[in-house]
């Protein structure tokens, strides 16, 4: 069943087979906790494989695959292929639960046994990612008990996980003769079916056995809140309402309840874990529609924020957190996520997330709960963050080894970062969009607390940002490209390459609208401008590819973020074409879901489509997220400083009235009408 085009979630627990090529066989499995407690599943009747017919995802955590019989003989009698129909339906909770039921065509009896291969070999995330381990964990042979057998495996520290195989009364078990580095048993269960016979006799239980705190299903109320979508949308578009539909979906399915508090994952497969960065502009893009998403995330990483300095997990105080695993790599000091704080970025993203909350929603208790955890950001900011005083965030830029990330800004692969030319960029290095970040944390928490009464404290935080701005506007500006450069490196020089870093500049509000213009037209020029949304790299780089990771792809999530600023500055038609070229990605989904990222070629370049990146995440959070924030700024949403809600609509010419519910502003739900006039926009507000 692992070689299917399946991808299933249940809160922690995800089933994840071989989805359309971005997963090979080696890599499918059930996981858990960043472990793999299932990698292999098979079903066959007398030692023939069954072969698929259909596979249907009626829900999330719900799969049927219908299959059937080769031909084969009892005795000198053949039996016709496609005569013997077996349904397997898979469902997820805490468990994976598999009914069994066949089906007899033919007009003769048939009989044999069905025999399910189950096996795991427990290897941490990482692991399968190829990352090996240097003390790798140890498979027990199962432990067999009448129709139960127990898969385990023991780490280096000593922890047990299990996998308890739960089969049918009927059914004889016996261990695996070819389980090498696995721990697995074949189950053999004795079918005799009539003509036109069936049997719905066959359940098979796998049930997970982690480290740590029980598993909840989705459903349940210890599972925390914010599983359940809340966006609906009618326009003129079927496709649009079809994909925004798609994405809240994808962000319900994504939200998790970890041992440490309910979060978006950020992407299936690799990316079941708490994330700083990734949850953070999750909760800036769906900042209107869920509130206590966003609240909880904060809570979360707020509980885990940086207290000392510990130089392997990159722990500074104050600091927010890059990534949280549960492996045995993690628990035996193998890799540094217990939690890891690589990242420059998601300290300044904190602040920020935290300030447009209280902005948009009023929150009273979190922002008492919460305001220290700010101040010692901002203080992160101001000592750790920058490494040389000067007023700019910056990170080292070195690489460690593998478990460590070099390039600590969201294009965080290992030469994301080159000079036009294509040299190799020197640190401490300063990320032009991370200087942004920090400046919408100064202004936009001046709002907050400006908000609350503090005025003395909002002047201090105006000072800050401003002093931020000027220096970034004299730093990082390329007069001769009517651009900002994507870095600086460790000596202060321009890194001058072209790429779409500045389009955050854009959505924190830093740059002078006359700037924001020449970026804007930078933007929209082929080299940048794929027409599936912008490249990561211009093409005109030295090291633009548009099949790499970060110099030259096309990401939705920064898509996003540069349309939602576009839009601020005034440049709609710029941003309605970015927002449509995103539409445009999910349409060329089968299932209309947006991938993390896709290859840079240009329209003029595919002709028939996006061309998809080989392992992007699928579905993903940010991406899933870019989605949410294009409808939201098309709409014109947002809150004044009154707490009302707001709508100046900049929607497609050729759609002439617009319905929408979800949008939130505290415990209030608003409905959205939108109609097209002679004069405009005639937009109606409703509570609901």
């Amino acid at each position: 069943m692992l070689d299917l085009d399946l991808i299933l979630k249940n809160n922690e627990l995800c089933l994840v087979g071989e989805p359309r090529g971005r997963v090979s066989r080696a890599e499918s499995g059930l996981y858990l906790r960043d472990t793999r407690f299932l990698d292999r599943l098979e079903f066959s009747f007398r030692d023939e494989p069954l072969q698929t017919l259909e596979v249907q995802t009626p829900a999330p955590d719900h799969v049927v695959v219908t299959a059937t019989n080769p031909e084969y003989f009892i005795g000198e009698r053949l039996v016709e292929g496609h005569s013997v129909l077996f349904r397997i339906d898979m469902q997820l909770t805490t468990t994976l639960m598999c009914y069994v039921t066949v089906e007899n065509f033919g007009r003769e009896a048939v009989s044999g046994e069905v025999d399910i291969v189950v096996s795991a070999d427990f290897h941490d995330m990482f692991d399968v990612r190829g990352n090996k381990p240097r003390h790798p964990v140890t498979p027990r042979p199962p432990e067999i008990d009448g129709t139960t057998a127990t898969l385990s495996a023991e780490g280096s520290d000593g922890v047990i996980v299990s996998t308890i195989v739960r089969g049918p009364g009927t059914a004889r078990i016996r261990e695996l003769d070819d389980a090498s580095d696995t721990s697995g048993v074949t189950m053999h269960v004795p079918l005799e079916l009539e003509p036109r016979g069936t049997s719905n006799g066959i359940t098979l239980e796998i049930a997970p056995q982690p480290f740590g705190p029980p598993l909840h299903d989705a459903a349940s109320q210890e599972s925390g809140p914010g599983f359940e979508p809340a966006l609906t949308l009618h326009t003129p578009s079927t496709h649009f309402d079809e994909f925004i539909a798609q994405c809240d979906a994808d962000l319900a399915l994504l939200q998790t309840s970890f041992p440490d508090g309910n979060i978006p994952a950020a992407g299936i497969p690799w990316f079941i874990a708490p994330f700083g960065r990734d949850s953070l502009i999750v909760a800036l893009q769906t900042m209107q529609i869920y509130p206590v998403r966003s609240e909880h995330t904060l809570r979360l990483l707020a509980r885990l924020q940086g207290k000392k300095h510990d130089p392997f997990r990159e722990e500074q105080p104050g600091k927010i957190l890059h990534e949280m695993r549960y492996g045995d790599m993690a628990r035996t000091g193998q890799i540094p996520h217990t939690p890891y704080y690589g990242s420059i970025d998601s300290t300044p993203l904190f602040v920020m997330t935290f300030a447009r909350h209280y902005r948009s929603h009023r929150d009273e208790a979190l922002y008492d709960d919460l305001i220290d955890n700010v101040r010692r950001a901002l203080t992160w900011m101001e000592t750790d963050g920058d490494m040389d005083g000067d007023g700019f965030l910056e990170f080292p830029g070195e690489q460690l080894d593998y478990t460590h990330i070099s390039q600590q800004g969201w294009k965080d692969s290992g030469d994301s970062l080159n000079f036009a030319d294509g040299r190799p960029v020197r640190g401490p290095i300063a990320l032009v969009e991370v200087q942004g970040y920090a400046y919408a944390a100064y202004a936009w928490l001046a709002e907050a607390v400006r908000l609350r009464g503090d005025n003395a404290w909002a002047d201090e935080l105006d000072a800050k940002a401003d002093a931020i701005r000027q220096k970034v506007e004299e730093m990082f500006w390329m007069e001769d490209e009517g651009f900002y450069a994507q870095a600086l490196d460790g000596e202060k020089r321009q890194v001058d390459a072209i790429s779409s870093n500045p389009g955050h500049l854009l959505y924190c509000g830093l740059p002078s609208k006359e700037r924001a213009a020449r970026v804007a037209e930078r933007f929209a020029r082929p080299d940048m401008n794929s027409g599936w949304g912008i490249r990561t790299l211009s093409s005109e780089m030295a090291t633009y590819n548009p099949m790499s990771y970060h110099n030259g792809s096309v990401w939705p999530h920064d898509v996003s973020l540069a349309m939602a600023g576009l839009a601020k500055y005034g440049h709609v038609d710029l941003a309605r074409e970015l927002a449509e070229a995103i539409t445009t990605l999910a349409l060329n989904d089968p299932e209309l879901r947006i991938a993390e990222l896709y290859c840079g070629f240009g329209k003029d370049e595919t002709k028939t489509g996006p061309v998809n990146y080989p392992s992007s995440c699928l579905p993903q959070a940010w991406a899933a997220g870019a989605g949410i924030l294009a409808a939201t700024a098309l709409l014109g949403v947002d809150v004044d400083d009154r707490g009302q809600l707001t709508v100046s609509p900049h929607l497609p010419d050729d759609w002439d009235a617009v319905d929408a519910h979800g949008f939130r502003v505290g415990d209030r739900t608003y409905g959205i009408s939108a109609r097209r006039t002679a004069n405009g926009w005639a937009v109606s507000i409703a509570e609901s």
